[in-house]
Order: C-alpha cells, then sequence, then structure tokens
C-alpha cells in the first residue's frame, strides 16, 4: 500500500532528463502514471479502502502572492492583489496539519509557488514558527515532512542566507537559473542580473558549507526545447555554478495549465492512453490568505476549493469540487475541468 504513495511525478521529472518526453518509452512512463492514479483512486476514493490516511504527498505553501521577476514562461499575474501570509494563517495550517494523523501521508511541504519567499518581511519569524512544529514533532514523535525551499535567488544576501541557514528548518534548497548562459539568462529570467545572481549563490554556498549542519543545495534550469537536456552547449560560467550545488535538474518549460504559449506544446496535450493527474491526486497548495488551491501549475487561483480559516484540511481534501475533477480524469473528461483542460503537465 505505501508504495501507492510514491510522488509519480518526481519519478516523472528523472524520467524526462533519462529518456526524453518524445520517445515510446516516455509514454510508457506516462501510462504507469495513469496505472497509479487509478489505483489511488479507487483506494482513497471509489471505494475508501485506506481510510487512516490521505492521497495527499506534497503541500507547498506560498508566502507571498507577487514575485520581483517577470519570468518569459511563468503565468503569473503581476496585476493580482498583492497578499502576505500571516503567522497566524501559517500557524493554523501546521495545528491543523500536525493534530490530523491522516495527513502523515505528507512527505514534503514545498516553501514556494508562484511568489518569491524571501520578498516576505518577516522571513526569519515565519521560519521560526516552523521549526517550533518541527522540533514539537520531534519531541512528541511524530510524523514531521521534509521541508524544501525554492528561490530565484535574486535578493539572496548574505543577511538572508545567514537567516535560511541558521533557522535548522530547511531540509533542501533549490535555486532557478534557466538558460544556459548569461545572456539567455537575463532574457528569460527578465529583471535578474546575472552577475547578482552569481555573487549571491556563491556566497550562500561559502556560508553554507562553514555551517555545521549545512542545508543540501540543488538548482534548477528551464532549457529551451531547441537545446538538449545536457550541459555541453552551456556556458563555463553558467556550468560552474550548477556544479557549485549538490546537484541540479534541466528541464523543459510546461504551459502551466494552458495560460502560457508554447510552440513546441501545441497540439500536443491529447495524451488518449493517460489516465489522470498525479499533481491533483497527491498535492495541495497553501495561498498567503488561506485558500486553497488543487495543485501547484495554478498560479493564479483558478482552482480554489476552500479555506483553511473557515475550513478544517481534511474537509477541503474532502471537497466535492475536488472529488468532481478526480472523477472526471478518472473517466477520461479532462476537457470538461476548466483548470486542466489545456494543461499539458497531466
Amino acid at each position: 500500500m505505501l508504495g501507492l504513495q510514491i510522488n509519480s511525478f518526481e519519478v516523472k521529472n528523472f524520467f524526462v532528463q533519462k529518456i526524453g518526453k518524445s520517445t515510446f518509452i516516455w509514454r510508457i512512463v506516462e501510462f504507469l502514471q495513469g496505472v497509479s492514479f487509478s489505483l489511488n483512486y479507487w483506494l482513497f476514493y471509489s471505494k475508501q479502502l485506506i481510510k487512516s490516511k490521505t492521497s495527499i504527498t506534497e503541500i507547498n505553501i506560498e508566502f507571498v502572492s507577487y514575485c520581483n521577476l517577470r519570468c518569459k514562461l511563468c503565468s503569473l499575474d503581476h496585476e493580482k492583489t498583492k497578499v502576505r501570509m500571516s503567522p497566524n494563517t501559517l500557524k493554523h495550517f501546521f495545528e491543523d496539519l500536525l493534530n490530523d494523523p491522516r495527513f502523515d501521508s505528507v512527505k514534503t511541504i514545498h516553501l514556494y509557488n508562484a511568489g518569491e519567499v524571501l520578498l516576505h518581511p518577516k522571513l526569519d519569524e515565519m521560519l521560526g514558527i516552523i521549526q517550533h512544529y518541527k522540533t514539537e514533532a520531534k519531541k512528541n514523535k511524530r510524523h514531521f515532512p521534509q521541508i524544501a525551499l525554492l528561490t530565484n535567488a535574486t535578493i539572496l544576501d548574505e543577511e538572508n542566507a545567514s537567516t535560511l541557514i541558521n533557522s535548522g528548518v530547511l531540509d533542501n534548497i533549490r535555486f532557478s537559473m534557466d538558460g544556459g548562459n548569461k545572456e539567455k539568462f537575463e532574457e528569460m529570467r527578465e529583471r535578474a542580473k546575472w552577475d547578482v545572481f552569481v555573487k549571491n549563490i556563491t556566497t550562500f554556498c561559502e556560508l553554507n558549507n562553514k555551517s555545521a549542519n549545512p542545508i543540501p543545495t540543488g538548482i534548477i534550469t528551464l532549457v529551451e526545447y531547441e537545446n538538449k537536456l545536457h550541459t555541453k552547449w552551456m556556458s563555463e560560467e553558467f556550468k560552474k555554478l550548477l556544479h557549485m550545488v549538490d546537484g541540479y535538474e534541466l528541464r523543459y518549460a510546461h504551459n502551466w495549465g494552458g495560460d502560457v504559449e508554447i510552440e513546441e506544446l501545441k497540439n500536443k496535450n491529447k495524451k488518449a492512453y493517460k489516465v489522470g493527474c498525479s499533481l491533483l491526486m497527491h498535492q495541495l497548495v497553501l495561498l498567503p490568505n488561506g485558500d486553497v488551491t488543487v495543485c501547484c501549475a495554478d498560479l493564479n487561483s483558478k482552482g480554489v476549493i476552500g479555506n483553511i480559516l473557515t475550513e478544517n484540511l481534511f474537509s477541503i481534501y474532502r471537497k466535492p469540487l475536488r472529488l468532481e475533477m478526480l472523477h472526471k480524469f478518472m473517466k477520461g473528461k479532462k476537457k470538461e475541468i476548466d483548470l486542466c483542460k489545456d494543461c499539458e503537465t497531466f
């Protein structure tokens, strides 16, 4: 039973790099992902044979709803209201999560979604709250998820770096570094300056390596479709940063639920051999105002199903709207779901 809760979308990302998305083997991977979805749907929803835990293995927490960059391949609406999560909302979430053993299924909490986490003015306090609950869980021999952070690192100065390293909260941290060279980086990540980015990453790694408990580090790099998912064609300074961290992942862009038009993905989202969506099955996203949406590809809150300030997390997880979405995916009716109908990542 436990094997069914492996994060199949993480496995999927591994295979993206190893075999590529255009091969027959990739279709087999996606078919098997559909088999996993079907089994989970049967166990957790249709027959409800598993009631002691949920199908959720990952939760994203968005500290702020806004970002300082204007990335070429991001769907975030920069005109929407800017919202910051309050410390009380974060406390409310963890009280709910940790007092419900059914959410021991959650293996990872990601401190990111659409907004840039380091823009939160009370970052130190927010990390302190998480550390408190992490310590309490350990003291009481309770499960506590791994905490992961992804940042664009443009404001990761020495002060912010020290805050993250000394918090004792993070189990890993990754940096977004697209392109393959300085020019492409600044083109794809508009408003980001390569020299500042390099300085920030270098400073962080130097401080982190001196720490008694260094945080495992990584880089996620979006690569344009005209390039291969390897480093041979990249500039030396770009490769130097990739090798400065503990590991890196090269990806092609997806279309953020159809909100970003990518020429190479046109007419490629018809997958008759595929059932279900691993993101919908295994993920929830907590937004700064307490709203909960169903998927990390929903950067503009189109799939909100509840709010933790007025409902408990389990009741949100079982919301009829989410159950209906799962059912439609199971029946091959993805096109009937407004949030998902044009999504390439399912």
